[in-house]
């Protein structure tokens, strides 16, 4: 009895061996598929080298070929980085509060007016407009030929200087204050003007600040030859170092009404090429 039970036991013992040995070729093979597959992906040469040499050549040239119109293309042209985002808030013609946007470069005192948020859609071809203190618009003009580079304008105004306010600027004394200090910047006061323009049955109320910033080529902006236009109309001929904070005009007998505001001023990036001189 004894015997047909060790005989037994050996038997079973061998038929799980040989069930173990299936069971570990049949877990073992995909892995080596995979390594297999894994490792002729890793050894898969680029494309680029497969490629005949008249055409790595031919593409080699045309890289080439770029890089040396770009560099042409900037040969000559001074980089601006406008770093100062100056902010405004307008009443436009449906009595709705909307906000214009001027770039400013502090080192240089350029000003930067850009189509989206500056000026709109009073000038559709023109993409933005560079202003520098000498009264001297550059403005960069998109061609309406597909493929065709942007042409660059210039016009000239003349910046008026005043030393002093003219005699219908009537000073109150009334101060109030102006900004948001979030962005480090300061908070601007301004004091309350009222001006009798010829005409007008009521003043105009501005507040103005003074400070060291020349103003006169963003007051000047809408003073350009053409349609291009600011949304708010900035008066001139006073100092040039005098930033008008609000205005408020009533025209009574053409129901309109003119009213804007200094926001902020927070710090932002814009880069634009123009001409050495």
């Amino acid at each position: 009895m004894t015997k047909y039970l060790t005989l037994l036991s050996l038997i079973l013992l061998l038929t799980s061996c040989v069930f173990s040995s299936d069971q570990s070729k049949k877990i073992t093979e995909p892995s080596i598929k995979a390594e297999s597959i894994a490792h002729i992906e890793n050894d898969t040469t680029p494309t680029s080298g497969n490629m005949p040499e008249s055409e790595e050549k031919e593409i080699d040239r045309q890289y080439m070929e770029g890089q040396n119109t770009e560099s042409k293309a900037m040969a000559g042209l001074k980089e601006i980085h406008f770093t100062e985002l100056w902010i405004w808030e307008y009443l436009n013609e449906d009595r709705e509060w909307k906000e214009m946007w001027v770039y400013r470069e502090p080192n240089l005192n350029y000003w930067l007016f850009e189509r989206l948020s500056s000026f709109g859609m009073s000038s559709e071809m023109c993409e933005w407009v560079v202003a520098k203190p000498n009264g001297a618009y550059f403005l960069n003009y998109q061609e309406p030929e597909m493929n065709t580079p942007n042409t660059l304008d210039k016009q000239v105004v003349e910046l008026v200087d005043e030393n002093e306010f003219p005699d219908f600027w009537k000073p109150t004394g009334e101060i109030k204050k102006f900004g948001e200090p979030v962005h480090g910047w300061e908070i601007f006061k301004g004091e309350k003007y009222e001006v009798f323009f010829k005409g007008q049955p009521d003043p105009s109320v501005f507040y103005l600040g003074a400070g060291e910033v020349d103003m006169r080529a963003l007051h000047h902006f809408n003073n350009l030859e053409g349609d291009i236009k600011l949304p708010i109309t900035f008066p001139w001929g006073i100092p040039k170092n005098t930033m008008v904070l609000s205005e408020e005009t009533d025209f009574e007998y053409n129901n309109m009404k003119v009213n804007y505001r200094f926001k902020t001023i927070s710090p932002n990036s814009y880069y634009v090429y123009l001409p050495e001189e």
